[in-house]
Order: structure tokens, then C-alpha cells, then sequence
């Protein structure tokens, strides 16, 4: 008969990992909560992937934040979606972005936005992007805008539209020029009036003139005055009439010479209407 479920919190972390890997799913089956908690990252990673994939939900999320980055890439496979989910947002704080990257597409999808809120730009940078694109709209709006840099190019590619959208002002005024310059023209036509708005003249000056094409009256009026002159000579010259007149006093204002001089008669007839 197992003995497990007698041992206490100093015993647990006397155990060698030799002694934790010999415990079957029944063994595992008997630790209460404060014993998983005792567990050390080495013990934790010394578990049978059987016995992993046997913990509770409860189980796993008492496992302490210091002990989860034992857990090695087989047993995060082993994980099902509603341990995932259970995992406490210090638990996924914690996690290496080995660990990170080592999620399905399944797993991925089952973090929660509180979850999702407490990645770090290293853990964003080791989404797969078939993981980010699981994400909902509510989990993509939860990424801190300090972690928007780690997003990579192929995680921004794989957004959806849905899921551009879903962008604050605060993400989008986060996101490097090299991230921005990977957009779609399609992904920019997704942008909101209040998301340009949160633009630089640094990610301004990496949209192509297709993706400023997009822009709608209301969106080329959002553009901030000091972003205008991030706008290449050669756009500005192919902004149609609608986009021109749209423009405000503040904006006409900060263009270059240079900008302001590829304004064809059109632009300027209907700057005086």
C-alpha cells in the first residue's frame, strides 16, 4: 500500500528525483495539494509523463512558480486544455519560453486573457503563430504593450483581421517599425481610426503607399501631426483627393517641403474647398 499520501512537506522535498520518478499515477494520484507545492523544479521534472498527465487541475495549479520551469517539454505536451487553463498566472509568468514554445495549438487556445496579460515579451516571442492565431479577440487586447515586441513576424502575419481589430491604442503605439512594416495591406485596412492615432512617424514611414491606400477620410485625419512627416514623398504624391481633403490645418502643417511640394493641383483645389 502506497505511502505517499502520509509523507509530509519536509520529507517530500528530501526526496531524490530518482524517488519521484519511480512513483506510478496512483502514487501521484494521493499528493495533496501543499505536498505538489513542496515539490522542487528538479522533483517536477523528474515525474513519469504519465504521472503529469494524471494531476488534477488542482495539482498542477499548486505547483509553486519556482518549481513549474522543471516541467519539460514532453509533460507540457501531456497537459490537457483544462490544466492549462487552471494554471495561475504567476504559474505562466514563470514558464521558460521553451516551455512557451512547446504549446499546441489547443493549449495555446485555452490560456485565458488574465493569463495571456501576464506573458512577458520573451514568452510572446516563443508563440508559435498557428498558437497566436488560436488566440481570441479578448486575449490578443490582454498582451501588456511592453510585450508587443516580441511578437514576431510571422506571429503578426498570422494575426486575423478580427484580431488586428482587437489592438488597443497602447499595442499598437508599442510595436516596433519592423513589426508594423510586416502588416498586410489587408491588416492595415483593419486598423481603426483610434489605432492610427497611436502611430509614430517611425511606423508611419514603414507603410507602403497600397497600405495608406486603405485609409479611409476619418483614418488619414487621425494620423497625429508629428507622424505626417514619416508619410515618403512618393505616398503622398498618390494620396487621392478624398484622403487630401481630409487632412487637418495641424496636419498640412508638419508636412515637409518636400512633401508638400508633390502635391498635385487637385490636392490643393480641394484643400481650399
Amino acid at each position: 500500500m502506497s505511502t505517499i499520501s502520509s509523507l509530509t512537506v519536509s520529507q517530500i522535498r528530501a526526496l531524490t528525483a530518482a524517488a519521484v520518478a519511480a512513483w506510478t499515477e496512483e502514487d501521484v494520484a494521493e499528493l495533496s495539494t501543499t505536498q505538489v507545492k513542496a515539490l522542487s523544479s528538479t522533483q517536477v521534472g523528474a515525474l513519469q509523463t504519465g504521472s503529469v498527465a494524471a494531476l488534477t487541475t488542482q495539482q498542477v495549479g499548486a505547483i509553486s512558480p519556482s518549481a513549474i520551469v522543471g516541467l519539460t517539454v514532453d509533460q507540457i505536451a501531456v497537459l490537457e486544455t483544462d490544466r492549462i487553463s487552471g494554471l495561475l498566472t504567476a504559474q505562466v509568468a514563470a514558464l521558460s519560453n521553451t516551455q512557451i514554445a512547446a504549446f499546441d495549438a489547443d493549449q495555446a487556445e485555452a490560456l485565458t486573457a488574465m493569463q495571456v496579460a501576464s506573458l512577458s515579451s520573451r514568452q510572446v516571442a516563443a508563440l508559435a503563430p498557428e498558437a497566436l492565431a488560436t488566440f481570441s479577440t479578448a486575449d490578443i487586447a490582454a498582451i501588456k504593450p511592453t510585450s508587443m515586441p516580441g511578437m514576431t513576424a510571422d506571429g503578426i502575419a498570422a494575426l486575423s483581421l478580427d484580431q488586428i481589430g482587437a489592438l488597443t491604442a497602447s499595442q499598437v503605439a508599442a510595436l516596433k517599425p519592423s513589426q508594423v512594416a510586416v502588416l498586410s495591406v489587408e491588416q492595415v485596412g483593419a486598423l481603426s481610426a483610434t489605432q492610427i492615432a497611436a502611430m509614430n512617424s517611425a511606423q508611419v514611414a514603414v507603410l507602403s503607399g497600397e497600405a495608406l491606400a486603405t485609409f479611409s477620410a476619418a483614418e488619414m485625419a487621425a494620423i497625429k501631426p508629428t507622424s505626417m512627416t514619416g508619410i515618403a514623398v512618393a505616398t503622398i504624391a498618390d494620396l487621392s483627393v478624398e484622403q487630401v481633403s481630409a487632412l487637418t490645418p495641424a496636419q498640412m502643417a508638419a508636412l515637409r517641403p518636400t512633401q508638400s511640394a508633390v502635391l498635385t493641383s487637385d490636392h490643393v483645389a480641394a484643400l481650399s474647398t
